[in-house]
């Protein structure tokens, strides 16, 4: 469902950045997302065989994974050009502007790592340090590496949750400062791809359905991009559902409870899924990119979010660090 930020809006009469990119219509939120009509029938057709409206991108969808990609690109922004700047140092002042926010948990519930948050940083030179497992693994927990802010990759990962709505940010992005035009071009390619994936949801299809679309997009543009999960008996998965904590007991500071109901609550994107998509309030689409035929390219991983319970609705705050170094 859409947040406050989007029904204040609309009783206001203005517009928000709730742009259809598919088509380029903005949409007004008095009238609200426009209404997709009744599938045909389910399975792997496309939206336009479907007879159903593209998704929309609405960032204010997901009010916590907003606070959070805001924090990242001031974080990359007030470091750019300062000298041994470590993943640690980028992880404790991300995590402080997230906190001071307010609206907030102080630390995520992906833990560990320490904090519920993961900062990695490697070169185009050397992309190993973001071709991660897991952030659980101890190897890819915030070290000294300093960042190369000449040919470097920035990779980002927050959990922390939004105190009104209980709804996790599930924050994650990665970035490149280089100019490398094959870099680059991976990049504009991982993009494609998460777009590619979305614009096959729709609210009748089954995880297990959306699943087998996305590993056709990999196949189809030579990538691979599945993710590794440790409560996932399958193992890999293109994304899950958002639980949703109560709100009336949240503090800044998460119990031990709250963080197993959010570990434990989700429901994966994977070939055996058999939940539809479109009975959870929002879902993740988040593979993690990799070139099938380049082993010599990051990782790319790039978080979305995505309602399909009425509207297919998206938020793309992964992309906002991307537009600011024109990656996109």
């Amino acid at each position: 469902m859409l947040d406050e930020t989007y029904h204040a809006a609309a009783r206001s009469g203005k517009y928000l950045m709730a742009v259809n990119r598919f088509t380029a219509q903005a949409v007004h939120p008095a009238h609200g997302p426009a209404q997709r009509g009744t599938p045909a029938h389910r399975g792997t057709a496309s939206v336009d065989e479907l007879g159903l409206s593209p998704p929309i991108y609405a960032q204010p969808l997901n009010r916590g994974r907003t606070i959070v990609a805001r924090a990242f690109s001031r974080t990359l922004h007030s470091l750019r050009g300062e000298e041994n700047v470590t993943e640690r140092t980028f992880r404790d002042r991300w995590q402080r502007l997230v906190a001071e926010s307010g609206e907030m948990t102080a630390d995520g519930w992906y833990n560990p790592p320490s904090m519920g948050m993961a900062v990695l940083f490697a070169t185009a030179a050397d992309p190993s340090r973001v071709n991660f497992r897991t952030f659980r693994d101890r190897e890819s927990f915030v070290s000294g590496k300093v960042m190369d802010h000449t040919n470097g990759i920035v990779l980002g990962y927050a959990s922390n949750v939004h105190l009104k709505t209980g709804l996790p940010g599930d924050f994650a992005t990665t970035v490149y400062l280089g100019k490398d035009p094959r870099v680059l071009d991976h990049f504009k390619r991982a993009r494609e791809l998460c777009r590619a994936i979305i614009a096959k949801v729709h609210g009748t299809m089954t995880a297990g359905e959306l699943h087998v679309e996305a590993l056709a997009e990999l196949q189809t543009r030579e990538l691979g991009g599945t993710t590794h999960s440790d409560t996932d008996p399958d193992g890999h998965n293109v994304g899950h559902s958002l639980p949703r904590l109560r709100v009336g007991p949240l503090t800044d500071t998460l119990r031990t409870d709250e963080i197993e109901t959010l570990r434990n609550g989700r429901l994966f994107i994977r070939r055996d899924g058999t939940w539809p998509v479109g009975s959870v309030d929002q879902f993740t689409i988040e593979p993690q990119v990799v070139s099938a035929n380049d082993p010599t390219l990051p990782k790319v991983m790039l978080h979305y979010v995505i309602s399909a319970a009425g509207s297919v609705v998206v938020c793309d705050a992964c992309e906002e660090p991307l537009r600011d170094l024109a990656i996109i």
